[in-house]
């Protein structure tokens, strides 16, 4: 499907999100509607159990929370419908916008924003998601198979770990139930292990995400990744990923545009914001903020990030990644943090933006971390997930 994506500037608006977005942000970080929505949905979702009957070949994807059509329960998805052994069962997708969603592969599509989404979600005997699938409804499901990948290493402090975490999400957190989750290495599953205490059983066989590139590679060239992208320059490209930080930072969080404009003599700069977030504004760059995460790994020479994970699954690549962190000590404070970038995975980590230069135009960038941090956090292919993953439908044909 082509895509058109114009040349625009860099501003990131954490507050302009859909008014369905604001919504559920301030029942989410609310403790009195918070607690309101869990109770009377928790009566709901009780009253329908009596009655629903799970289709015992139905299975439910969602991405980010019905945000995206992406990551892992995509790969998951066009995994199963072209096996053989899955032929008759009905896969269906759960968007907030399904209308948005147009792609031919696609079948069922449901709304995850309406009341009747309950109904889908324990029509279907499994779930595949890579956060949650129950809107923050931890629930007792006997008669379904809760599986979980989740959306990354966990390189930002979760649950009772993370400052200033909602009641409705602790609540969560400490209540749901997996059936399954799939880890990428003995670190993510420590991490796991307390922040979802209820999970029944974790698969450490990685992620299934390592094989939407090796898929990408052989359906579409990194020419015509340019060209849907509007990239007509030979210089090499870097990939901006800045996090969403849910909170007014006192601390300066982003690239200037007085340095965007300075890495765009070297570099195309395209920038991809977290998904709370829209990018305009600063520096006269690339904005993809809808195109695929892993077609722009396949062209990016270069990423620079902050706190996301992303790297972890970047490093794969073999290619250089750099982290602009500024606001390091109030990130810590108000969000939290598990490792220590620099100490800990020895990355190059900038703390202001003439750091930053100069690490990029340095001529000694270590590739050897790199690969220490795919043995060590990234261990795993893609096809043993996969393997995984139908291990665990098949039990139950």
């Amino acid at each position: 499907m082509f895509v058109t994506l114009k040349v625009t500037k860099l501003r990131v608006h954490g507050n302009r999100m859909g008014r369905a977005q604001k919504i559920k942000n301030r029942i989410k970080n609310s403790s009195f509607f918070g607690m309101s929505y869990l109770t009377g949905t928790l009566i709901l979702v009780k009253l329908l159990q009596l009655f629903i009957k799970p289709n015992e070949k139905q299975i439910l994807f969602i991405s980010y929370s019905g945000r995206q059509y992406s990551d892992t329960p995509k790969e998951a998805y066009n995994m199963l419908r072209t096996d053989p052994d899955f032929a008759d069962y009905e896969l269906v997708w759960a968007f907030n916008k399904p209308k948005l969603y147009k792609q031919p592969e696609l079948g069922r599509k449901i709304s995850s924003n309406s009341p009747t989404f309950f109904f889908h979600l324990l029509k279907s005997k499994y779930w595949i998601a890579n956060s949650s699938i129950d809107r923050l409804i931890p629930f007792k499901h006997e008669q379904h198979v809760y599986i979980q990948f989740w959306h990354g290493v966990p390189l930002k402090s979760l649950g009772h770990s993370e400052v200033g975490l909602s009641r409705l999400v602790q609540y969560w957190y400490d209540h749901v139930q997996f059936d399954f989750m799939f880890t990428y290495s003995d670190y993510d599953l420590e991490k796991f292990k307390a922040v979802f205490p209820r999970t029944k059983q974790f698969v450490t066989q990685g992620q299934l995400r390592k094989n939407i590139v090796q898929r990408y590679e052989q359906n579409i060239t990194p020419a015509r990744i340019k060209y849907q992208l509007g990239i007509k320059s030979d210089k090499p490209v870097l990939l901006y990923l800045p996090t969403f930080r849910g909170y007014d930072a006192k601390e300066q969080t982003n690239l200037t545009e007085a340095t965007l404009n300075e890495l765009s003599e070297t570099y195309t700069v395209i920038y991809r914001g977290h998904y709370f977030t829209d990018g305009a504004g600063k520096g006269q760059i690339i904005t993809a903020k809808n195109y695929s995460l892993y077609k722009m790994f396949m062209i990016a020479d270069t990423l620079i990030t902050d706190f996301s994970s992303v790297f972890f699954d970047f490093v794969e690549y073999g290619k250089k990644v750099y982290l602009f962190q500024p606001d390091v000590s109030e990130y810590i404070v108000r969000r939290g943090i598990y490792l220590d970038a620099k100490k800990d995975l020895h990355l190059p980590v900038a703390y202001s933006e003439v750091e930053l230069i100069a690490l990029m135009q340095a001529d000694n960038y270590d590739y050897q971390v790199l690969k220490k941090i795919k043995e060590e956090y990234n261990p795993h292919e893609g096809d043993e997930a996969a393997n995984a993953l139908k291990k665990i439908l098949m039990q139950y044909l």
